[in-house]
């Protein structure tokens, strides 16, 4: 990404200011700080501060980086922190060193807060909110002010939605003292998993592997129909699926493929819409789903490795249905790949940056293979990753001198277990000099596996120089150094800020559900409109499934509607607390309940006309947002009714006990809907279609959600008549306005 999409981006993301000299130093300081804390809790554990400690820290200093980094409003074109600014970082540090120090006062630990306890509660919740404010924007915030006028007002609102719980005191203490308020399942799930898996992603990317995806992606469709729009789906999917946020994904592959969609014949506006629906579907594609699996898991009790097992397959579907919206995209326009002597050779291609590949190999051994804790993973990868990066380009070009450096590396690695005891005695004796008590005797902690990573790193790097060597390749995309280790930690906390607001402001509108008894209410209350509804239907249209078919149009309305404006994280976690309960308390499966609500909530990420990566990829395409951002939901609404194949269907899902045969059909009939539907949308198979094939069309893709053998024979049937009448019946000249 260049310094003029980086700024963009930032400007999108709401931060404008760009800090010179010594400001600039500070923020980069906290960053790198804030991004290696929570890489050596993933790797080694807590040292010895205790959980709530940690997450206190987490969201203080991502407060106090927000007030550093994101001014008051946009627009102000700010080269230094204001001093107002200043003071709210300050603020932020004191509040947070006051949480840590009072978290097991008698006071806190009896349910009786003092005024001082009160008064710094409120003020957190205050920072909380003024930095979602900036960071994420308005609808959030708004949510959470109605949220929390809710529970002062509840006595005065009449029938079920009545509550007499809205004390003062007891709000600020829930909210900011207990676990279910800021510091609760959201932060939780944000600082123990999606950090860490942020701090991936950006430094995977400061060593190029966004180019080396896009480069493989063109090399495997590139000289396909739309070929340049094929590579974009697949390279924005695989980096979606290790990014925290849909709109830097935009840019990140954006800057690459749109150009290149522009220059085999798609409209600006078609091309932007493309790279947002693909690049915002990573976020539901294993093995990281963004940020939100890991929330999932803190929400629903489910094994990490369950969930994604169960979202593999449809995360597929639904790439799969954006694949084929471009493909009928680029047959009905006749818009044709790029020259096969134009794309990079394939062995050069994996010989020069292959090794870029071997730490999301190594990811998904510790991740699936072997099923590692998950901060574990990612902390293994990264070593793998930064090893490889560092020492591919140097073997090559200087290979005594890089031996000399790779040796003394393992020697150290190898004497450093024993060297850890005197390291944590030093350390204790800095807690007598400071009057403190941080450091432990466990404050270092060391894991066997990393001499043995370090040494395959080692050896890996050496083939792929030597292998660059005979092929005659100079140099590698990005030289990996300090500089871009520093850049990827700082990218890393500035992409978790958006994540550790959302999720602390997410705490206090699930601390109102809790405390207020909203969410028992809120479920009741659709359940039974659902169920009004199916009584007002005759009755030969009512089936078993009717009420639930209700519920989940609701349902869907409602994510579509809560989404708009939020990250995908934060719009998750809010449609997690409030919307998902409906589901289950009619029956629906946890984990289907929970996908089916990620799902919407990450359509509504492409939902017009508040729709970041669209801005994002308008601005690169040189195209209107708006015209861009429909582009983009018509994309990824060839996933539109997923969610309620898998729900009706759980087959696919991979939780349901049926035979091997049965599965595939499942899957089979799944994706023969996806493309069905997607023909639809685009009003084109083999050639565009008459009114009427169109809603043959439809038909087909309905009929295959129901998934039983009744309707996917008729289905089937309808299918195949639409290929007949598609062969048979005569062409259309007026394609061009499609």
């Amino acid at each position: 990404m260049d310094k003029n999409h980086k700024k963009m981006l930032n400007e999108l993301e709401g931060s404008d200011r760009e800090l010179r000299r010594g400001w600039a130093i500070v923020v980069l300081t906290i960053s790198v700080f804030l991004s290696a804390f929570h890489l050596y809790v993933a790797g080694f554990g807590l040292p010895g501060i205790g959980s709530k400690t940690f997450l206190i820290i987490h969201v203080l200093i991502g407060l106090n980086l927000v007030f550093c980094m994101f001014p008051i409003k946009k627009g102000m074109r700010q080269v230094k922190i204001p001093w107002y600014d200043l003071l709210l970082a300050g603020v932020s540090l004191i509040v947070g060193v006051y949480i840590i120090q009072n978290q097991t006062s008698s006071s806190i630990m009896s349910g009786r807060p003092t005024d001082i306890d009160l008064i710094f509660g409120l003020a957190l919740i205050i920072l909380v909110l003024e930095a979602t404010r900036r960071v994420v924007g308005k609808p959030l915030v708004i949510i959470a002010l109605v949220f929390i006028a809710y529970f002062f007002l509840g006595e005065f609102i009449p029938s079920q939605f009545q509550h007499t719980r809205g004390d003062f005191e007891r709000f600020v203490y829930e909210i900011t003292y207990r676990n279910n308020g800021i510091f609760g399942t959201p932060i939780y799930a944000s600082a123990q998993f999606v950090f860490i898996f942020i701090l991936f992603g950006a430094v995977l990317e400061s060593t190029g592997a966004g180019k080396m995806f896009i480069d493989l992606a063109l090399r495997m469709f590139g000289k396909y129909k739309g070929g340049p729009a094929k590579a974009s789906v697949v390279a924005s999917g695989l980096m979606g699926s290790i990014s925290g946020s849909s709109t830097a994904n935009a840019v990140t592959t954006g800057t690459f493929t749109i150009p290149l969609m522009k220059k085999v014949g798609f409209k600006p506006h078609v091309a932007g819409g493309i790279e947002v629906a693909a690049s915002s579907s990573g976020q539901f594609l294993p093995p990281i789903m963004g940020a939100a699996a890991f929330i999932m898991v803190e929400f629903t009790g489910i094994p990490y490795y369950e969930i994604i097992k169960s979202a593999f397959i449809p995360a597929i579907l639904a790439y799969i249905g954006i694949l084929f919206m471009v493909h009928f995209e680029a047959t009905k326009h006749n818009i044709v790949g790029i020259d096969k002597q134009e794309l990079v050779s394939g062995r050069r291609l994996l010989a020069q940056q292959g090794y870029l590949l071997i730490p999301i190999l190594v990811l998904l051994y510790f991740l699936v293979g072997i099923r590692v804790s998950v901060n574990n993973s990612a902390f293994f990868s990264i070593i793998v990753m930064v090893v490889l990066a560092v020492f591919v380009q140097r073997f090559k070009d200087n290979f005594i001198r890089t031996s000399v450096v790779a040796s003394g590396l393992i020697v150290l690695t190898i004497l450093f277990p024993f060297l850890i005891g005197s390291i944590n005695q030093g350390l204790e004796a800095v807690n007598g000099l400071l009057n403190i008590n941080f450091f432990s005797a466990e404050t270092i902690r060391w894991k066997p596996e990393i001499l043995f990573l370090i040494l395959l790193s080692v050896v890996l790097a050496l083939i792929f120089a030597i292998s660059q060597k005979k092929m005659k390749i100079e140099n590698t995309s990005v030289t990996f150094s300090s500089k871009q280790l520093l850049t990827g930690f700082e990218t890393a906390a500035r992409n978790a800020l958006s994540i550790i607001v959302a999720c602390a402001t997410a705490g206090i509108l699930i601390g109102v559900i809790t405390t207020s008894g909203l969410s028992t209410k809120f479920t009741s209350i659709a359940i039974g409109f659902s169920e009004t509804l199916t009584n007002a239907m005759p009755n030969f249209l009512v089936t078993d499934n009717t009420q639930l078919y209700f519920a989940l149009l609701l349902t869907m309305f409602a994510c579509l509607f809560l989404g708009l404006g939020l990250p995908t994280t934060a719009t998750y976690v809010v449609l997690a607390a409030i919307v998902a309960p409906i589901l289950t308390d009619m029956g629906v499966h946890v984990l289907v309940a929970h996908l089916f609500v990620l799902y919407y909530g990450v359509l509504a990420d492409d939902t017009p006309p508040i729709n970041l990566p669209a801005y994002a990829t308008a601005g690169i395409a040189k195209a209107g947002p708006v015209r861009t951002g429909i582009q983009g939901f018509k994309y990824d609404s060839a996933a539109l009714l997923l969610p309620f194949v898998f729900t009706l269907n759980p087959t696919i899902l991979l939780i349901t006990d049926v035979t091997w045969y049965e599965m595939v059909w499942a899957i089979f009939t799944a994706t023969i809907g996806m493309v069905a539907f997607a023909s639809f949308i685009q009003n084109w198979l083999l050639k565009r279609y008459h009114w009427y094939e169109r809603i043959l069309a439809l038909i087909t893709a309905l009929l295959f959600i129901q998934h039983n053998l009744f309707t996917d024979m008729i289905a089937v049937i309808t299918l195949i008549a639409i290929f007949i009448l598609q062969v048979f019946s005569p062409n259309h000249k007026n394609t061009k306005n499609l």
